[in-house]
């Protein structure tokens, strides 16, 4: 596969094929991360049928064959890259054309439209990712589930992380203090309910071919003190994963 970023308007885009090269390799670190954000994203969205919900940046589907794996939900995905959705839409299933080119800072659906909103993977790379927490909000019904993921300030990962990005001019990857972003959450009406991490030292890999850190033989021993650090530390992890409810009664027609 061509694995590959593409210089968009703006700032950095990748390529359906970098993706999916990057979410379904045989480095174990990016392996483990990959079916980790999908064991989170069911176990704190917890989908059920005839949920309504909305995955903001869906990309081409990774995290959304797995919703549609669990339940009959009524799903809508939206993401900036038509490229992206066109990956997705080859899918089988169904449910994959049920997806739009959208924008996260403007998002075209009426109030409380959704019974379950769902960012992974995107917060971090959106500018003004302030006001696309805001749109998701928004489009949330009074008691739906929301849910994103930040990349993590507090992780061991953070400052390597932001001194490789020096090295991409126009590249977009914030990192976030949790508690800040908890308090952000209630500023919107959202009420946070639960936290989980992907990992802390098993979730990042800087690799390529022939090179990987950490190194790929490290992987079981690195893992092995995440399943003893993890549940206790979740806000070390590379990235937190929040779920929190709207309890805002107001909604406009």
């Amino acid at each position: 596969m061509n694995i590959r970023e593409t210089r968009a308007a703006g700032g950095y885009e990748w390529t359906p094929d970098f993706w999916q090269s990057w979410r379904e390799a045989r480095n174990p670190y990016r392996y483990f991360k990959s079916q980790r954000d999908r064991s989170i994203a069911l176990e704190l969205l917890v989908p059920r049928a005839g949920d309504r919900i909305l995955e903001v940046g869906c990309g081409y589907g990774w995290i959304s064959e797995a919703l549609w794996q669990v339940a009959p939900v009524e799903w809508l995905g939206v993401d900036r890259s038509e490229e992206m959705l066109r990956r997705l839409r080859s899918s089988p299933h169904p449910q994959a054309a049920s997806s739009m080119v959208a924008d996260a800072t403007h998002l075209p659906f009426a109030d409380c439209s959704f019974d379950k909103v769902l960012c992974t993977g995107v917060l971090m790379h959106i500018a003004d990712d302030a006001a696309a927490l805001s749109e998701m909000a928004r489009v949330l019904r009074p008691g739906g589930r929301f849910l994103c993921s930040i990349n993590n300030a507090l992780s061991p990962y953070s400052c390597l992380t932001r001194l490789w990005n020096l090295f991409k001019p126009g590249f977009v990857q914030e990192f976030r203090w949790p508690r800040r972003f908890r308090r952000h959450l209630r500023e919107l009406g959202l009420q946070p309910q639960a936290m989980a991490g992907d990992g802390i030292l098993t979730s990042v890999s800087f690799a390529n071919r022939h090179i990987s850190i950490p190194p790929r033989c490290l992987f079981p021993f690195l893992h092995a003190i995440d399943v003893r650090i993890l549940p206790r530390w979740p806000g070390l992890a590379y990235e937190v994963w929040f779920a929190a409810l709207k309890y805002s009664p107001t909604c406009v027609s």
